[in-house]
């Protein structure tokens, strides 16, 4: 048994500085002791901490003490006497030491004086102990019994609030757009193209509002038109956007010359347009344009047609506008411009429309000429309307008129169109007398194409009233006139009274062929009022010759211009030919 050997508590002394203190010793396994010697004297040292290898090469007589007891070092000399008994009889405890390599310790201990037996570090081997894989044991699951217990209710939710209304996300500002650079007068071209009447307005007659060359007035509308002031409606044709309400399209005191130069241009244009449709309409005594203002002229009888059916709702508009200004020449000469593009196309209501303005403007002008023509047109417009008495009325005007003022041209057209007019109304006899006095009034006033006219229409009403021979007669002569003189407005008319001739006598392919020959006139003239006829009576000619689906073709056709008309009469009378026919 190991015996535990302390040594005795040393004198009281001074606390000890900091100099004076020495760390605790390291621990260590064996020390062997030298023989005993006298103790020497021992100074005050500085001692800095340092492992237990350096406590013992600085005091090589001390003994190391016992564990817990703190050392004590005296200022002055002291006699130490070793009162522990032997070394090998003494325990050493371990005391937790720094860690440190092993070769520090051994080299500390040899340099020391005092015989240190080197003791080598044993490394203990880590024993690797091996993981005893436990088995694991499947438990059964045991299955609970079910009990039933009641469940309570489910809380009632209370009433879902409805939710705060989301203010709207503001508008995102546009991008600003790059400001338009404007050249100096183009609000007053602006203010110019808002006064202009119509829908929108094409180059051509921009040029004339403006009194600038047609190039400059494309380039002006571009520009316009790249800034907003205006937008393009179709190639060539563009439309002022409209102005705030702060500043309203007012008449300026110079835009009165510009309304005139619009107005002449439409008139001199229109007038063209006309007389390259028909060469044979008699030239209207117009005054010459006014400085700046550039008409328009027309190479092919198509152009001409394009043109008019074109500026159809701007015509009436400029005529308008020219009645609101108190031009009353101009309004009735825009409308014997216009009158025979109506009755082409069959706008039985601008007819009649224009008319009643030109009636009021000739007799205001009181112009016996103009108000002959003035009311035998509106009473043509009056019978295409189916108002008979209305129609027989102006005519029979324009005949006192013409009879007082002993004129035979204007006296011949009301005899014409009064023949014309007591035909739709059924009344045959009387008009084939007025046709034969308009054919020798217009022979006196040495109007051709007139008198052929009124010549055709005398062999019409001979056929209607059962004498084909005076009826071939007459339309032979009409034909005859019409191909001298260039009409083929009259060749149309006499080759279809020709048609119904030849169908009346049993003769059909010849029927067939004259109506052919007259439709290509009229389709050339773009008289769709006339061929609107000449196809249905082209139909009973189909299907007399058993030739049931021309016969169909052709009334189908005749049937959509009839409706577009407004002929709606005629129109009933061929689908009810279609209904047998099927």
């Amino acid at each position: 048994m190991a015996h535990t050997h302390t040594r005795p508590a040393a004198a009281p002394a001074a606390p000890p500085s900091a100099r004076d203190t020495v760390a605790p010793p390291a621990p260590v396994r064996s020390v062997r002791p030298a023989a005993p010697a006298a103790p020497p004297a021992v100074r005050d040292m500085p001692a800095p901490p340092a492992p237990a290898q350096a406590v013992r090469s600085a005091a090589p007589a001390l003994r190391p003490p016992a564990l817990g007891a703190a050392p004590a070092v005296q200022a002055a000399p002291l006699a130490v006497q070793d009162t522990l008994p032997a070394a090998q009889d003494m325990p050493v405890r371990d005391m937790p030491v720094p860690p440190a390599p092993a070769q520090a310790v051994r080299s500390a201990a040899q340099s020391a004086p005092l015989a240190v037996q080197d003791t080598p570090v044993r490394e203990m081997p880590v024993r690797e102990m091996p993981v005893r894989e436990m088995p694991v044991r499947e438990m059964p699951v045991r299955e609970m019994p079910v009990r039933d217990t009641p469940v309570p209710p489910a809380p009632v939710p209370p009433a879902p609030v409805p939710p705060a209304p989301v203010p709207p996300a503001p508008a995102q500002a546009a991008p600003a757009q790059p400001r338009p650079c404007y050249a100096p007068g183009d609000g007053q071209v602006w203010h110019l193209l808002r006064l202009a009447p119509g829908p929108d307005i094409a180059v051509p007659a921009a040029a004339s509002l403006l009194a600038v060359t047609v190039d400059r007035a494309a380039a002006l509308l571009e520009r316009l038109a790249a800034g907003g002031l205006c937008e393009r409606t179709a190639p060539g044709r563009y439309r002022p956007r409209p102005a705030p309400p702060a500043h309203p399209a007012a008449v300026r005191p110079g835009d009165s010359a510009a309304l005139r130069r619009l107005a002449g241009h439409y008139l001199h244009t229109a007038h063209h347009a006309d007389r390259t449709v028909a060469p044979h309409h008699p030239e209207l005594p117009l005054t010459p344009p006014e400085a700046g203002c550039t008409p328009q002229t027309f190479a092919s009888r198509e152009a001409a047609l394009a043109w008019l059916d074109e500026e159809h709702t701007t015509l009436a508009a400029i005529r308008e506008s020219a009645r609101d200004r108190g031009e009353r020449w101009t309004v009735f000469h825009l409308a014997a411009c216009l009158n025979g593009h109506y009755v082409r196309r069959g706008h039985t209501a601008a007819q009649r429309q224009q008319w009643a303005d030109a009636l009021r403007a000739a007799h205001a002008l009181g112009d016996p000429e103009a108000q002959i023509t003035a009311h035998r047109y509106a009473g043509q417009a009056a019978s295409r309307a189916g108002r008979h008495g209305e129609a027989v009325a102006h005519l029979e005007r324009a005949v006192r008129i013409a009879e007082r003022h002993g004129r035979p041209g204007p006296q011949a057209w009301a005899y014409y169109i009064l023949a014309w007019t007591e035909e739709m109304a059924g009344q045959d006899a009387p008009a084939l007398t007025h046709a034969i006095c308009a054919a020798g009034l217009f022979a006196r006033a040495q109007q051709w194409t007139a008198q052929a006219d009124a010549l055709n229409a005398a062999g019409w009403y001979f056929t209607r009233l059962g004498d084909p021979d005076r009826a071939e007669r007459y339309c032979a002569r009409a034909l005859d006139l019409a191909r001298r003189h260039r009409y083929p407005g009259g060749e149309a008319a006499a080759l279809d009274s020709l048609g119904l001739l030849a169908q009346q006598s049993g003769r059909h392919e010849d029927a067939v062929r004259a109506y052919r020959a007259a439709l290509a006139h009229c389709r050339a003239l773009g008289n769709t009022y006339q061929e609107a006829g000449a196809l249905d009576r082209l139909g009973d000619s189909y299907a007399a010759t058993g030739r049931p689906a021309d016969a169909r073709t052709v009334w189908g056709s005749a049937a959509a211009v009839y409706r577009a008309q407004d002929r709606l009469r005629e129109a009933a009378s061929v689908e009810r030919r279609l209904s047998a026919l099927a």
